[in-house]
This record gives C-alpha cells, sequence and structure tokens, in this order.
C-alpha cells in the first residue's frame, strides 16, 4: 500500500479540514431570544411536596387509630414531620418574601437550572415530589389492604 493511499484512507477516517457548509435557500428566519432558566423554585413545588407528606402521614392515622403501640410512633413520626418542615418554613419567614416571577404551570412550562444543566421545569417538579408522592400512594394501598385484611378480606 502507497504512502498516498494511506493518507487517503487516513483522511477519511479522521478529515483534517471541515466540510463546507451547505447552501440552503435564502430565508430570513428571526429567533426569539430563549429566556434564561430559573434559579429558585417556585414555592408551590414545595407546597405539593408538603401536601403529599401530610398525605401520606394521613393515611398512617386512619389506618393504624385504634392500635396503641402504631399511634405512639405515628406521633413522634408527626412531632419529626413538623420539626423537619417547620424549622425551614420559620427560616424563610426572617427574609423578605420573594413573589414568583410566574405561575406554577408557567414554571412547568419553562426551564430550571441544575447542577448539571438546564431542565424543564415540569422535570425539576417531577423529581422533588416523585419520592413523596409514590410514597403516599403506596401508603394509600397499604392502608387498603390493612383495612381489608381487618374485616376478613
Amino acid at each position: 500500500m502507497s504512502k498516498q493511499h494511506a493518507h487517503r484512507e487516513a483522511e477519511e477516517l479522521f478529515p483534517t479540514s471541515r466540510p463546507a457548509p451547505v447552501r440552503t435557500a435564502s430565508a430570513t428566519v428571526t429567533q426569539l431570544p430563549e429566556e434564561a432558566p430559573q434559579t429558585m423554585m417556585h414555592p408551590g413545588v414545595y407546597k405539593l411536596a408538603l401536601l403529599c407528606w401530610v398525605g401520606l402521614l394521613a393515611v398512617f392515622w386512619i389506618t393504624f387509630w385504634m392500635s396503641t403501640g402504631a399511634l405512639f410512633m405515628i406521633t413522634v413520626g408527626t412531632f419529626y414531620a413538623v420539626m423537619f418542615f417547620g424549622v425551614p418554613y420559620a427560616m424563610t419567614r426572617q427574609t423578605p418574601a420573594i413573589v414568583p416571577a410566574r405561575s406554577l404551570a408557567g414554571f412547568a412550562r419553562g426551564r430550571f437550572a441544575t447542577l448539571y444543566g438546564p431542565v424543564s421545569g415540569a422535570d425539576a417538579l417531577l423529581q422533588v415530589i416523585l419520592v413523596p408522592l409514590l410514597l403516599a400512594l403506596g401508603g394509600v394501598a397499604f392502608g387498603i389492604i390493612i383495612h381489608w385484611a381487618r374485616a376478613g378480606g
């Protein structure tokens, strides 16, 4: 194999020059400036996550209302939940209120900046509420099963 042939094959595999730009029909395209991703989570996202946790605790209270031992543990768990959510709430009340620029639906349609790059607001919302939502749904399923088993199902 000659040097020229080897050079041509190498050039085909690893081109050193850039390909010529593709010419298209001339058209005027106006691009709207892309909005910068938000860096602050909408307060409604946190409210939805809190609602999921409250729902899970409510299912526990309803399911285990008659069991004294379980009721004590649920009371302790409720106390921890009040502290877990209450301390950050009290701390945020120490600073001026930040009014969100748009609604929760607008946040979900927009972009949200994360450490690994921007994601859609709906994806950010899903990442925050997915675990509490699935736990609440699982708690509902367990509650139904327990009540069904107690009834002699």
